[in-house]
C-alpha cells in the first residue's frame, strides 16, 4: 500500500479509534500544540508506528464534543519539489471510494509551510464524518494533521486548526 494510502486509511480509522491508540512524539514537530482548556486532551507520548515510516505523531480530543484531531509523520527519504504532491495522491486516490464524498481541495500556507488542505465526509455504516486534513512538508517529514467531527461541527472543527502553532513563534 502506498505511503499516503496508508495515511489515509489511518486517518479515517483514528477519527473512530484514537483513544484506543498510544500517540506519537511531537519533539521534532514544526509547530506546537496549544489547547484551550482541560477539555481537550494530548497524547504524545510514545510514537505509535503505522507502516514504514510513517508514524501517529499525536490525538487531540475532546471528550465532551467527540471532536478529534491526529497527526501523523512520514518520514521522507529525501524531500523533494514533489514531495508534497506524493503525499497527497493517496488522499485523492480515496475520493473514488463511493463512500468518501469530496467537498474541496486547496493549496495554502500553514504556519509559512506550503501546504494542501482536504475536506471531505466518510459515510461509515450510516454516520457522515466530516474530515479537513492539512498535509505539508517540513525538514524533511511530510505532517498530516486531520480534523474531524460531525457534518453539524464544522465550523468548530475548523477553529481547531489555532491550537496549532508556529515553534518559532
Amino acid at each position: 500500500m502506498k505511503t499516503s494510502r496508508l495515511i489515509f486509511a489511518f486517518i479515517t480509522a483514528a477519527a473512530f479509534f484514537a483513544r484506543l491508540v498510544c500517540a506519537g512524539t511531537l519533539d521534532d514537530a514544526p509547530f506546537r500544540v496549544v489547547v484551550p482548556s482541560a477539555d481537550w486532551q494530548i497524547e504524545d507520548s510514545t510514537a505509535q508506528p503505522l507502516g514504514k515510516d510513517v508514524f501517529l505523531a499525536a490525538t487531540i480530543s475532546n471528550t465532551n464534543t467527540h471532536l478529534k484531531s491526529v497527526v501523523i509523520k512520514t518520514l521522507l527519504a529525501k524531500q523533494t519539489d514533489s514531495s508534497l504532491d506524493e503525499l497527497c495522491a493517496g488522499i485523492r486516490d480515496t475520493f473514488s471510494n463511493p463512500a468518501v464524498k469530496e467537498i474541496s481541495e486547496t493549496n495554502m500556507l500553514f504556519l509559512g509551510y506550503h501546504a494542501k488542505a482536504f475536506t471531505y465526509l466518510i459515510t461509515q455504516g450510516s454516520q457522515p464524518i466530516y474530515n479537513h486534513a492539512i498535509v505539508f512538508v517540513a525538514d524533511g517529514k511530510g505532517w498530516t494533521i486531520a480534523f474531524v467531527g460531525r457534518p453539524e461541527q464544522k465550523d468548530d472543527i475548523k477553529k481547531i486548526i489555532v491550537f496549532y502553532r508556529s515553534r518559532a513563534a
